[in-house]
């Protein structure tokens, strides 16, 4: 089963992703997890500009982050299927993956006031990617992860001039991507089997995995 899960930044696909893999045995193709790693890992003229891209809360262009997921694909095989976290973000990325047959597309819905309050408030743990919330999930000290003890951050694209610019960006691609698989799903000469479902994923963590669980167990 090939899924692709997308939304707005900060609503919520990441922590949604965790669940939904660990349930189908799924593996996750994060691009803005792989960037960011790849920017660790590697001091060249493409991290910096990868780097540049992501601290402005402009999106990374499409041949970089393509050929990005592309590589990650031929080196992870793996036949039980993919979660695509946050990709396809336009038509150009979704064509790129057209390939493996996506099964479900589940888009999150949120609120403008509600995702500017939770990125705001978002602080991670670096090393390993653990999310906190100064409001609704805090550590249990401050500022500290819960499990290291090491500081924890705020992302340069949760500051609201970045968090602003992403919204623009997102929305602005989001009717065509929106229009791309549902015009899959109903022209009769395409054979696809694919299902597209809209979730408000502003309501309780528990209730919107609920919602994904069963809308997934009925495809199987």
């Amino acid at each position: 089963m090939n899924i692709v899960l997308f939304g707005p930044p900060g609503s919520g696909k990441g922590t949604q992703s965790k669940f939904i893999i660990d349930k189908y045995n799924l593996f996750l193709i994060s691009p803005g997890e792989i960037l960011r790693n790849y920017i660790k890992k590697n001091n060249n003229e493409l991290s910096v500009l990868i780097n540049r891209f992501i601290q402005f809360g402009c999106f990374v262009p499409d041949n970089i982050v393509i050929n990005v997921v592309n590589k990650y694909l031929s080196e992870h095989s793996f036949k039980d299927g993919y979660l695509f976290d946050g990709f396809p973000r336009n038509v150009s990325q979704a064509m790129s993956i057209d390939y493996l047959n996506i099964d479900v597309v589940i888009e999150f819905y949120l609120s403008r006031k509600f995702i500017i309050d939770r990125l705001l408030g978002r602080r991670i743990h670096l090393n390993s990617g653990r999310i906190y919330h100064v409001k609704y999930f805090p550590p249990k000290i401050n500022g500290i992860d819960d499990i290291t003890g090491e500081k924890l951050i705020v992302r340069n694209d949760d500051l609201l001039n970045i968090i602003n610019n992403r919204l623009y960006l997102y929305y602005n691609e989001l009717l065509s991507l929106r229009n791309f698989y549902k015009n899959k799903i109903f022209n009769i000469k395409v054979n696809s089997n694919c299902k597209y479902y809209i979730i408000n994923s502003g309501n309780d963590c528990k209730k919107i995995n609920s919602k994904i669980f069963k809308i997934l167990d009925s495809v199987l």
